[in-house]
């Protein structure tokens, strides 16, 4: 009996092998090489994937485009006397300047927009942010004023929820300035720029809808005119590539400010290309407020 079990399992065990080695290893063979093929496959698909998404994000990356309004104002003589020019110190390259328009006003469709400037001295000094807005009679009214430090390079700021947002159809003008030496208010450094708030357009609300692509967004305002909005975007953006859309906004504005600049506004056309090529050598996040 114990013979007949030893051959028994003698005899399995041998057909056991016979079958590993005529049904199972030729199979696993196969597998293998259909594992290989898929997982090829999918490497090179996973591959194609990265190349193609890394195309578009470059491509949309330099999409953005600044188209002024059609229907663009010029400003009014209030932004012309900017006061002193530079900075707190006398030999800095480049002036404090708003990121806006100068021969047309900027506009914007947000109640609270993102308004933008830039800083040249390192050193920080009180600062001065305030916006009016025009009465009937063609005067400025003090809508807001907040007291900041400065930081080098651009700062940006939103009106707060607590006060009123702006209004439809109405023109206001923003002012920074550097309170130099808060003794002297001659030696103030100050920047302005307009800014009117309009309606968005049916057309651009349809094609903004549903639209996730940062970048897409940014490109859908600038060419729409909306200024303030594309270049705030831009600026509050996380992804570093997409805050480069800034520094290509910024040289659309200098181009197209260019041809019709003055003797007056001409620094601010010079200021925008130093500044995009500046923040463009040395990214770094805006100062928020």
């Amino acid at each position: 009996m114990i013979k007949h079990l030893c051959s028994s399992k003698y005899y399995i065990a041998k057909n056991g092998m016979y079958f590993l080695s005529f049904f199972l290893l030729p199979n696993l063979k196969i597998m293998t090489q259909l594992v290989w093929l898929l997982s090829h496959r999918i490497r090179s698909r996973l591959a194609t994937c990265c190349v193609l998404g890394f195309w578009l994000t470059t491509t949309s990356v330099t999409l953005a485009e600044y188209q002024p309004p059609p229907d663009q104002k010029p400003p009014s003589t209030y932004t012309q006397s900017t006061g002193s020019r530079g900075g707190c110190k006398v030999n800095t390259d480049t002036s404090i300047a708003t990121l806006a328009p100068q021969k047309h006003i900027g506009q914007t469709a947000l109640e609270r927009p993102t308004f933008a400037w830039f800083v040249p001295d390192s050193k920080p000094y009180p600062l001065e942010f305030t916006l009016y807005k025009y009465a009937p009679g063609g005067a400025i009214q003090l809508a807001y004023k907040t007291q900041l430090k400065s930081s080098p390079g651009i700062m940006k700021l939103s009106l707060p929820q607590k006060n009123p947002g702006l209004v439809f159809g109405q023109r206001y003008i923003w002012q920074v300035a550097i309170l130099c030496d808060p003794n002297h208010p001659s030696s103030d450094v100050v920047a302005k720029a307009e800014i009117e708030l309009v309606k968005m357009p049916p057309t651009l609300a349809k094609e903004m809808f549903g639209v996730r692509d940062t970048s897409q967004k940014i490109d859908l305002l600038a060419k729409a005119g909306l200024w303030y909005d594309s270049l705030g975007e831009a600026l509050t953006a996380k992804d570093v590539g997409l805050r480069k859309l800034a520094v290509t906004l910024l040289k659309n504005l200098a181009k197209l400010e260019e041809p019709q600049a003055t003797q007056a506004n001409n620094t601010q056309t010079i200021n925008l290309r130093q500044i995009a090529i500046s923040s463009e050598e040395q990214p770094k996040l805006p100062s928020s407020q």
